[in-house]
């Protein structure tokens, strides 16, 4: 299964749900990771191979971005894991079966950035 890291804005009920389906979570908190910026977020779940997950979508969008501008640019080689994320809140249980069916199916998230779209009722990539 997959090595998880979940923001801070992520409740703190989404990950023994996800490890009770077999992944490996960590939480921001677990590290005393709060208030610190996106940017090292993303750099620890990167740094440890973990898909990122977190509510915030319009920072992480714009951190994804910016990271496979460097990256295509060849300042930076190093690959994040993936991020997964969706607007605002979603129950806990919901929330957690939702990733997990994804990443069951989803063999590798290199650098890719899905969100999951509410009325639609699907995950959708978020590309350049």
């Amino acid at each position: 299964m997959a090595l998880i890291y979940l923001d801070e804005d992520v409740s703190v009920m989404v990950g023994p749900l996800l490890t009770r389906r077999g992944h490996d979570v960590i939480h921001a908190y677990d590290l005393n990771n709060r208030q610190v910026p996106d940017t090292e977020h993303l750099l620890f779940a990167a740094s440890s191979g973990r898909v990122m997950l977190t509510h915030n979508r319009k920072d992480f969008e714009e951190l994804h971005r910016m990271w496979l501008a460097l990256k295509s640019w060849g300042i930076m080689g190093r690959s994040h894991a993936g991020i997964l994320t969706t607007w605002g809140q979603i129950p806990s249980a919901t929330w957690a079966e939702l990733v997990h069916s994804f990443l069951v199916q989803s063999p590798s998230l290199d650098n890719q950035l899905w969100w999951w779209r509410r009325q639609q009722q699907e995950w959708e990539p978020v590309g350049w």
